[in-house]
């Protein structure tokens, strides 16, 4: 990130589907709406301030990324660098500000259902020392073993939809 940009964390909702945008295939845009919350402990209810909305931009393999999973409605969090363009128009001097984005994330505290455990599958690894296949064991039977954890076990939450972990998540957006 660049010195002298403006970094910047949302926390909102997807305004648009995803798209390619602009004159090449790596750029992926779509807005962002947050809204301002607030409790009023007159009331005892949470109260919907002023909406911000602006078009975050994506390159690369974060685009495709978010192409393939972010949806209109999404929860999502964004971290990046806030952009103003000045150009043009019909005489005039206009401004346009958008995000280029670091890190695009479904917030999963509110995505609901919409997340579901899936089955690991072991991957063929080899020791590039020995030669071995290290997802087997050597006398040919088959492996228990599904994924390492400390010191080669599962770890103790695998089979616990409840539990979180970076591993065997799915996100369904279709």
């Amino acid at each position: 990130m660049s010195r002298d940009a403006a970094a910047v964390t949302l926390v909102g909702r997807a305004g648009t589907h995803p798209q390619i945008s602009g004159n090449s295939p790596d750029r992926v845009s779509l807005r962002i709406i947050t809204t301002e919350r607030w409790f009023d402990k007159a009331t005892n209810v949470w109260v919907d301030g002023d909406e911000f909305g602006v078009t975050v931009v994506c390159w690369k393999g974060l685009g495709g990324a978010v192409l393939k999973t972010v949806r209109k409605g999404d929860p999502i969090i964004v971290t990046g660098r806030i952009t103003t363009r000045r150009f043009e128009k019909d005489g005039a001097t206009a401004y346009f500000t958008e995000v280029k984005a670091d890190v695009v994330g479904l917030d999963v505290a509110r995505m609901g259902a919409r997340f579901a455990r899936v089955a690991f599958e072991p991957r063929e690894t080899t020791d590039a020392a020995e030669g071995t296949d290290l997802a087997a064991p050597a006398d040919g039977q088959q492996s228990d073993l599904q994924e390492p954890g400390v010191d080669g076990e599962r770890p103790a939450d695998w089979d616990d939809p409840q539990q979180p972990t970076d591993h065997g998540l799915l996100v369904s957006v279709d």
